[in-house]
C-alpha cells in the first residue's frame, strides 16, 4: 500500500484511532549509492487523532536500510527507529513551507513518500558496514578491512 484514505477511519466516540499498515517504500539513492528496505516495505503504526476537522497523524516504525558501505562498498545494514507527525485540516496538509508539498491531499495520505522521507531523516551521515570500517585504498582500491597491512612502496 502506498496511499491511505483518511475517510476509511471510523472514529465513533473516540478522538483517536490507529491502524497497522504495510507500506511499500521505493529504493532510494543516498550519498550517490542505492539503498532499500527489506522486502520493499515497512509495517507502519499509523495513529490519527481528530479534533473537529483537524487530524494529527503519527507514523511509527522500525526498519533496516540495506545497501553498500560508503567507505568500502561492502554490505551495510543499518537499523533505524522512525517517528513522524503530519497535520491535516479538512483533508489537506497544513503548515507546509512555501513550495513544499504535504503528504495529505483530498483526505489521501501518501504513505509511501512520507515513510521514505522519514527514513531519510533518520539515516546516519554515513552508512557503514561497521563503525571501524577502514575503507578502500585510494591508490589501488584494495579493501583495507581485508588487507589491514596493505601499503604501497613510495618511489
Amino acid at each position: 500500500m502506498r496511499h491511505f484514505d483518511l475517510r476509511s477511519l471510523h472514529f465513533g466516540d473516540a478522538g483517536e484511532v490507529w491502524r497497522r499498515v504495510p507500506v511499500e517504500v521505493d529504493p532510494f539513492v543516498y550519498g550517490g549509492l542505492d539503498y532499500e528496505v527489506p522486502e520493499g516495505s515497512v509495517d507502519v503504526l499509523l495513529t490519527a487523532a481528530r479534533v473537529g476537522g483537524n487530524v494529527t497523524l503519527s507514523a511509527e516504525f522500525e526498519t533496516e536500510v540495506i545497501g553498500p558501505c560508503q567507505r568500502c562498498l561492502g554490505e551495510a545494514d543499518v537499523t533505524i527507529q522512525v517517528r513522524g507527525v503530519e497535520y491535516a485540516r479538512h483533508g489537506e496538509s497544513e503548515g507546509e513551507e512555501e513550495g513544499e508539498e504535504g503528504y495529505v491531499t483530498s483526505f489521501i495520505v501518501d504513505l509511501g513518500r512520507w515513510a521514505r522521507d522519514l527514513i531519510a531523516e533518520e539515516l546516519p551521515p554515513k552508512l557503514l558496514c561497521r563503525d571501524e570500517c577502514r575503507g578502500l585504498c585510494v591508490a589501488c582500491g584494495a579493501d583495507l578491512n581485508v588487507e589491514p597491512e596493505h601499503r604501497h612502496d613510495e618511489p
